[in-house]
């Protein structure tokens, strides 16, 4: 027989009542629960509070720096708690003070600022190792917590102010980016794809203030050279054109490798940034020919970094072309003269007033007229100003006519329609001046008056001043175009294109190859560097070469050296007998090979109209090769040595 396991049956809840209370409703062999079953409640409010305090610290843990700082050193004071290391502890911190004061006294606010902290917080802990748990103590405590809370406080407030800006900078410009995080949350807008991209961000919010838009078309060649398109935000300080001008703040916000170009992009707002790892005009340009036969097409004078022509137009235009000598200055001056050359509009007329005419005689065949001294120089312009009066009262005499057909006015004299265009090519113009000073007022006048009758002046010299263009009016207003190779002192940049430029980065002083200049004219105003195509001597026989062919007298000539006055050309020597080169200053030194009494520096620098710098670097030079000196008065004379 088996037996049957019992049959659970569940016990029905009962109510009960306790007095007055209320009956409830409670489970039978139930008990109320003792105080080790409430432990686990207890410690979850401990954990909760806990993760709380941590989470509220965690949030402010910028504003509790200070006070966990000035904590953490009580703490260890007190945890090394005995005289000897209150000692140690007070003589660094008299360290720290003496630090403190010097900093203070000889003006250098970062020692002053590193000695005052470190005082500060050693004084606390010194205060904590030799007291223990006291009142000095806690007072030392207090001191150095709201001394740090000073020092802080404000460079906290500042950072967040800094902050608060940027977001709402970042919000105005981009909208709200709720899903920003990372580096990105901390730096709204200042973090990009590559760290190119980074700095070029943080260098654009340096110089402006405002936060990019975009960066697009980013690219990367093979020898680190990158270049992208940024979006800038609408703004007058923001705008591409302004930018452009301001490249060379921009580069040194952004403390990257490379030359730094810009220029406007496709789209209003775009602005192309490209970064030059390598010199792209390293190599010599050879000249090409263009084609160009009339002078009112711009003439190609060379190309940019990025392989694009640098045109310039020279009707209706003054050209000035300054830099040091052996730098391109010469060159370029040859190239628009070859340009001009094969303009069938134009008459060609030259003032070059060094002794032999170097740099413009051998265009003599192709010019209508050369001066060569003060007295050709001066006849030459003279023409020049009647030509202005005779092309004025043509043109006074049509524009009547025109007006009573009812035409408007004849304005001004058009190459190949009224007669040829005139171009006067000076070499040196601050030997012009020299030579003649009245001249630089007849100069001048013709700069101011000339340009509508199509005669343009091309002037070239290596020595820009306010007495070179005309004392006490500065005309270098008048040429309208601006063409420097590299200057050979920084404060000659100013002379050529303005006050200020240098800020703006017209800087000549810094090319670094012969042929490469920077050019300011209404086309271009932004300084960007340009290289010009080379012309050899071999270019400029070509071009003009069948003159002398044409000339040369065929008849037998007597050997070169059995004429006495040969020596006069021979090439300069130093009193030690070697050549002077083209590096030593040989116009400087055939100046003051003239003088038999030797000149001081003084003299030399006014005879010459060089800076007095350059006139000392010239005479220690060639004190190297026998020039003597003495004293004369108060100065030192240099001469050379008489021969025996």
């Amino acid at each position: 027989m088996t037996t049957q396991p019992p049959v659970y049956t569940p016990i029905p809840m009962t109510m009960t009542t306790d007095g007055a209370h209320s009956p409830t409703y409670q489970i039978p062999r139930s008990r109320p629960s003792s105080s080790s079953s409430s432990s686990p409640g207890v410690w979850t409010r401990c954990l909760y509070c806990a993760t709380r305090v941590g989470q509220w610290m965690a949030r402010r843990r910028y504003e509790l720096a200070p006070a966990g700082g000035t904590t953490a050193l009580t703490i260890l004071g007190l945890a090394q708690d005995s005289p000897g290391a209150a000692l140690a502890y007070g003589t660094l911190a008299a360290g720290a003070g003496a630090a403190a004061v010097l900093g203070l006294k000889h003006k250098n606010p970062t020692v002053t600022h590193v000695g005052a902290g470190g005082f500060l917080a050693l004084a606390d802990i010194t205060t904590a190792a030799a007291a223990g748990f006291s009142w000095p103590t806690a007072t030392a405590w207090v001191l150095s917590t709201g001394v740090a809370y000073g020092v802080y406080g404000p460079w906290l407030a500042g950072q967040r102010n800094a902050r608060m800006k940027l977001h709402v900078d970042t919000v105005k410009a981009k909208g709200a980016v709720p899903a920003a995080i990372g580096l990105e949350a901390a730096d709204p807008g200042l973090t990009g794809a590559s760290p190119e991209e980074t700095a070029l961000r943080r260098g654009f919010h340096a110089l402006t203030g405002a936060v990019p838009l975009a960066v697009h078309a980013f690219h990367r060649t093979a020898d680190g050279s990158w270049s992208c398109i940024l979006k800038t935000p609408p703004g007058k300080n923001t705008a591409p054109a302004a930018l452009v001008k301001r490249a060379a703040q921009l580069q040194a916000n952004m403390g990257t490798p490379g030359r730094l170009t810009l220029a406007d992009g496709p789209g209003p707002n775009d602005l192309i940034v490209k970064v030059a790892m390598s010199d792209a005009l390293a190599g010599t340009l050879t000249v090409t020919d263009t084609g160009v036969t009339t002078c009112r097409e711009p003439v190609l004078l060379g190309r940019d970094e990025d392989g694009a022509e640098f045109l310039l137009r020279l009707l209706y235009r003054h050209t000035l072309v300054a830099g040091a000598s052996d730098w391109g200055k010469s060159g370029i001056v040859n190239l628009i003269l070859k340009r001009l050359n094969r303009c069938t509009d134009v008459d060609l007329y030259g003032i070059d007033m060094k002794p032999g005419a170097p740099e413009l005689g051998p265009w003599a065949g192709r010019m209508k007229a050369l001066a060569r001294n003060a007295e050709q120089a001066r006849g030459l312009l003279e023409w020049i100003r009647s030509e202005c009066d005779r092309r004025g009262a043509i043109l006074a005499e049509l524009s009547r006519k025109s007006m009573a057909e009812g035409r408007g006015p004849v304005r001004k004299w058009v190459p190949g329609e009224h007669g040829s265009a005139i171009f006067v090519v000076t070499d040196e113009l601050a030997e012009l001046v020299r030579q003649d000073k009245e001249l630089a007022d007849l100069y001048e006048s013709l700069l101011a008056i000339a340009r509508f009758l199509a005669i343009q002046f091309v002037s070239a010299t290596q020595q820009p001043s306010r007495k070179v263009f005309g004392g006490s009016t500065d005309a270098r207003g008048n040429y309208a175009n601006r063409i420097s190779t590299r200057a050979g002192e920084s404060g000659h940049a100013p002379l050529i294109f303005g006050a200020g430029c240098q800020t703006k980065g017209w800087r000549p002083e810094a090319l670094d190859l012969p042929g490469k200049f920077l050019a300011q004219t209404p086309e271009h105003d932004t300084p960007r560097v340009y290289r010009a195509e080379y012309v050899t001597d071999l270019d400029i026989a070509e071009e003009v070469g069948f003159y002398y062919s044409d000339v040369r007298d065929t008849e037998p000539q007597p050997a070169l050296t059995d004429e006495p006055w040969v020596e006069q050309f021979a090439p300069l020597r130093f009193p030690d007998g070697s050549q002077v080169g083209r590096d030593q200053w040989p116009d400087l030194y055939r100046l003051f090979a003239g003088s038999p009494d030797g000149a001081t520096k003084k003299e030399l620098a006014q005879t010459a109209g060089v800076s007095r710098d350059t006139a000392m670097r010239a005479i220690e030079e060639w004190r190297r090769h026998g020039v003597l000196s003495r004293r004369d008065g108060r100065s030192e004379r240099y001469y050379l040595p008489k021969e025996a």
